[in-house]
C-alpha cells in the first residue's frame, strides 16, 4: 500500500508493516521494510496519524535497523547503504570479524555495519538519524577507540 510521509494512504487509512511503502525525508526515497523493529516503530506512528485525524501529522523518518545472531557474531546494520556508497572501516577489523564500517553518500553518513560492536553501532545509528556529514562522522566514530 502506498502511502504519504505520515504513512496515511487514503483518508481515514493508515497503513504499517510489510504492505506499506512510504516516502522516508531521511533518504529522500521511498522504501518498505521488512522488519519486526520497523513494524513495531511504525505502528506507533501510524496511530498517532489517526489520532491527528485532519489536523497536522509528523513525518515518519526512522534510520532502518535489522541485527541477526550468526553463531558467535552478532551482525547489525543501520540505515541504507547502496553499492556505490563510500565505506570507512572506523573500529576493529573486518579479518578479525569484529568492526564497524560507515557508508557514506553525497557527503553524507547513510549506513553503519557492525560486526559484534553493538555499543558503537547504536552511536553511529543516531549519526544518521542527525544526518552527519560522512568525513564528521568517519573522525568521530574513530577518535571514540
Amino acid at each position: 500500500m502506498v502511502c504519504d510521509e505520515t504513512l496515511l494512504a487514503a483518508p481515514g487509512v493508515v497503513a504499517a508493516g510489510d504492505v506499506c511503502r512510504w516516502p522516508n525525508p531521511l533518504f529522500g526515497e521511498s522504501m518498505r521494510l521488512e522488519h519486526w523493529t520497523n513494524a513495531t516503530e511504525q505502528g506507533v506512528a501510524a496511530a498517532k496519524r489517526l489520532l491527528a485525524g485532519e489536523g497536522p501529522a509528523g513525518a515518519f523518518a526512522p534510520v532502518p535497523f535489522f541485527w541477526s545472531d550468526q553463531y558467535d557474531v552478532k551482525i547489525q546494520f543501520a540505515g541504507l547503504a547502496s553499492a556505490g556508497d563510500d565505506l570507512a572501516v572506523v573500529h576493529g577489523s573486518v579479518e578479525d570479524r569484529r568492526f564497524v564500517a560507515l557508508y557514506g553518500r553525497a557527503g553524507r553518513v547513510v549506513g553503519v555495519l557492525g560486526f559484534d560492536n553493538p555499543r558503537r553501532v547504536m552511536q553511529c545509528r543516531r549519526m544518521v538519524a542527525d544526518r552527519v556529514g560522512f568525513d564528521e562522522a568517519v573522525a568521530e566514530a574513530r577518535a571514540d577507540a
